[in-house]
Parts: structure tokens; sequence; C-alpha cells
């Protein structure tokens, strides 16, 4: 597929600022793979397979490649793993810490979304930039061990964010807080119920066919600070927040009373 110029040139910035033979290959997942791109709202998440278990000096090449990125990509998060090819054929939790950056934050021994959903997007919607195709390495899938997380990740991370939403109104009423917290419960909801894979924005709209119609203004509204429309609490961020916190608990209380 042709990548979005952005995506592009973050890709080659990071690959070409890095010594010759440590990666060997490097995949796209997330929104990228289903086609959707949104300037100022979507992220680069990859994965990168190395040669080798990074030495110091390896750690070190990397470190300087993202500051490189960050520096000539300001608005483009690139978020991801590096880690083996052989790390991608077996059970995440088997997988060791790994180099690691999230928010241009670079750990070298970190598990940022060594996951079920990070093997299953990168196995079903991946986007090989370099290296050998992503179908090739045989990455694991399990459909039960990736319904089961969701279902896990609903109950605890999710649970734990309905529940600060109602405890803080000030919060809950941020467009940032309606985008990511509808959007994010209901791609997992969306997997659940369908048994398949889809984007924020995807969710959203399937969630319009999908909830009860008193859930629908948040809904849109949710898919319109993403990507744009016409504001659907216009003077009146204390009733988006509210909606946005009964969503959220709404979606969680459902799928934790299965």
């Amino acid at each position: 597929m042709t990548l979005p110029e952005p995506v592009s040139a973050v890709c080659e910035t990071f690959l070409d600022t890095l010594p010759s033979g440590l990666v060997t290959g490097l995949y796209l997942r997330g929104g990228i793979g289903f086609g959707e791109w949104i300037a100022g709202q979507s992220d680069v998440d990859f994965v990168a397979t190395l040669s080798r278990r990074p030495t110091e000096e390896d750690l070190h090449a990397l470190g300087i490649a993202h500051q490189r990125v960050a520096a000539l990509h300001p608005d483009v998060p690139f978020d991801g793993a590096h880690l083996l090819a052989k790390d991608l054929t077996a059970d995440p939790e088997e997988c060791p810490d790994v180099p690691c950056i999230l928010h241009r934050h670079f750990e070298p021994e970190a598990r940022y979304d060594i996951s079920p959903v990070a093997w299953h997007e990168l196995a079903w919607h991946g986007v090989t930039v370099a290296g050998q195709p992503h179908e090739s390495l045989g990455i694991w899938t399990d459909q039960e061990r990736l319904l089961d997380f969701t279902r896990d990740n609903l109950d605890s991370y999710w649970r734990g964010n309905a529940a600060a939403l109602a405890a803080q109104p000030k919060e809950a009423a941020r467009e940032e807080a309606c985008s990511w917290c509808v959007l994010g419960v209901a791609r997992l909801d969306h997997l659940l119920v369908t048994g398949e894979l889809t984007t924020k924005s995807g969710a959203g709209r399937w969630g319009l066919t999908y909830y009860p119609e008193r859930f629908h203004r948040v809904l849109r509204e949710a898919l319109r600070i993403r990507e744009g429309g016409r504001d659907e609490y216009p003077d009146d961020d204390q009733l988006r927040g509210q909606d946005t916190a009964a969503f959220t608990a709404y979606v969680v209380e459902q799928v934790g009373g299965d």
C-alpha cells in the first residue's frame, strides 16, 4: 500500500539514521493497516525487528534515531517496540522486555504494547515497510487469547477510567477525554462482538449502528473531535463530560456482565 507522506517520511528518517545491519524489518500496525490516517490525530505504531538483542552501542543508536525522528517530524508520534523476529512467533507473554518508545520517551527495557492486540494487528493488518513480508514471519495468533485479553483490559484499565471520569467531571468534559474514552471502549467492544479488529473511527461508526440511541450524540461528538465536523455540544462541555462518563461505564458494565 502507498503510505501517507508524513508516515513514509518518519519511517525513512528512522531507517536512514540507524547503522547498517541492526534493523532487519520495519512493520506498521494500528490504523495505518486499515487505511486510516488522520493528520494531527493518528500515531505511527511500529514494530522493528533487530538482528540481535541490542548492545549498549545498539541502544545508543536507537535512541539517536528516535531523537532525529522527533526533531524532524515533531507532529508525527512514532511509537513501538524493537525486538527479534522470533519474539513474534510466540505468545507476547513470553517476549522479554525490549527497547520501546512511547510519546518520545525511549526506554531500553520496557513492554509498551507487547500484547496480543499488537501481535494480531501485525499478523492480520500489518504493513511491511522494510524487510521480509510480515505474512512470512509466522506471527503468533490465538483468537480466544485475544478476546480474553480484551475483556481483561475493559474490566481493569477501562473500569478504572470509567470511575475516574465519574469522579472528575472537569476532566471528563475535555474533548480529549471524549475522543479517547468513547472510541477506546467502543473499539474493544467491537472486537468482542464481531471478533474483528478495527480503528478508533471505525469503532465509532460501528457504534452508531450498535449502541442504544441515547449514546449516539456522544459517539458523533467523539468522531467529530477526531475527524472534524459539527460540534454536538456547543457551549455545553459539562453535558459532554456526563455523556462520556455514562457511555464508558455502560460499555464496561455490559462486558463485565457477560
